[in-house]
């Protein structure tokens, strides 16, 4: 399994890539430096588990940068590392299209409790940071997650949305998590309840 971690900073995607292969043997990591080098690199490779983004390169602005990368692999998680604590760079990311937020300032335990939950089709927020996602009824959602999320309301299955949508059941539980969280919302049930009420309004 391959991770793309892209960060300008030397000494912190060395650090980064290092604690990465000491906790996640079974993931090799591949390099960038900026987000042309990281787009370059996603168009000439194949196979990616997914990719770790400093939110401030050199090259794209990271909202332009993150619907890029999820154009060309729209089911591959994007994991946002950066020291940025603004609120509204959060919700920017998330409505991108990133998977997971996660703050450089955080503790190793911290980092790998966040990246096994996110690698293994979770989501994470770090907790400091407010999540505004739903005001007025108005989410956050991917274009992918819309779909999921209306099929949803309607019952249907993980099994039935992978299904019905073309994906794989694990890429459809990305897809869940990521609308729980946006929700927030701790289950599928509680998730339905409040898509129809969305759907209705």
């Amino acid at each position: 399994m391959k991770l793309l971690i892209a960060d300008d900073h030397e000494l912190y995607r060395d650090a980064l890539v290092m604690l990465i292969t000491q906790h996640f043997s079974e993931y090799s990591c591949t390099e960038a430096t900026s987000f042309d080098e990281l787009i370059q690199r996603i168009q000439t490779e194949q196979d990616w588990s997914a990719f770790i983004v400093d939110l401030h390169m050199p090259g794209l602005n990271f909202v332009a940068g993150i619907k890029q990368i999820k154009t060309h692999f729209p089911d591959v998680p994007l994991i946002v590392i950066t020291s940025s604590d603004n609120p509204e760079d959060t919700q920017s990311a998330m409505a991108a299209g990133a998977l997971g937020y996660i703050l450089k300032s955080m503790k190793n335990e911290e980092i790998i409790q966040a990246l096994t939950l996110i690698l293994n089709h979770g989501i994470s927020i770090h907790p400091a940071i407010p999540s505004e996602a739903v005001s007025n009824n108005s989410f956050d959602f991917t274009p992918r997650q819309q779909e999921v999320f209306a099929m949803m309301s309607k019952g249907a299955s993980n099994k039935r949305i992978a299904l019905d949508m073309g994906l794989s059941e694990s890429t459809v539980k990305i897809h869940v998590r990521a609308i729980l969280n946006t929700l927030q919302v701790t289950n599928r049930t509680e998730a339905v309840l409040k898509a129809k009420q969305y759907l209705d309004t």
